[in-house]
């Protein structure tokens, strides 16, 4: 096991907490390459899947019912603002808005997969009144599908990432750190656009 990818298997659970809390609160740190690094680690034995799928958990739920209690007794105004730090506020709110007055609470499994939504998402359902038992449910769906969908791939295609990671090794951290941003571009662009054309049929 290279140093890079042994460094990663020794700060796994921690590294996986503190990526997608971040994410979770709005900071552009993307835990898309995380948790499939994190994967392909549990696919060769040596991080605990158990581990990686709890450090998902608390962290999602401990940023989502911040938001949910934020939207409960702030309601509109936490969404205006929320939507002011957005480049497109109209488009946000709007796509929020259909999300989940098509899907309801359910709507929170597509929008762990868009950019801005984690956010927007429980700050909305507080705001209309969403029962927290139905929050909390809905919340757990989508994190199972958004962290295990991407622990899953890493899972399958662990020997692919681990040659990856042991090119990286060689050629320093920096470069990990530029391809996972932009893996986590082109996953995320591919997502959105595959719900736009959702949208749109």
């Amino acid at each position: 096991m290279s140093g890079l990818v042994a460094a990663i298997a020794e700060q796994g659970q921690r590294l996986i907490f503190f990526n997608v809390l971040l994410q979770q609160i709005g900071v552009p740190v993307p835990a898309e390459p995380t948790l499939i690094v994190a994967g392909s680690l549990a696919g060769r034995g040596h991080l605990s899947l158990s581990g990686i799928t709890l450090a998902a958990l608390v962290a999602t739920l401990l940023a989502d019912l911040a938001w949910f209690v934020i939207g409960k007794r702030y309601g509109a105004r936490a969404l205006r603002k929320l939507y002011r730090l957005s480049s497109s506020p109209e488009r946000q709110q709007s796509r929020t808005e259909r999300l989940l007055t098509r899907w309801g609470p359910a709507a929170f499994a597509f929008a762990k997969f868009i950019p801005g939504l984690p956010m927007s998402g429980p700050i909305l359902a507080g705001s209309m009144g969403t029962a927290l038992p139905v929050f909390l449910v809905c919340d757990l769906v989508a994190m199972s599908i958004w962290a295990g969908g991407f622990t899953a791939i890493g899972m399958v295609f662990q020997h692919d990432i681990e040659r990856v990671l042991r090119t990286f090794d060689r050629l320093g951290g920096w470069v990990l750190l530029a391809a996972a941003g932009a893996l986590a571009v082109i996953v995320t662009w591919r997502l959105c656009r595959s719900l736009r054309r959702r949208e749109l049929a």
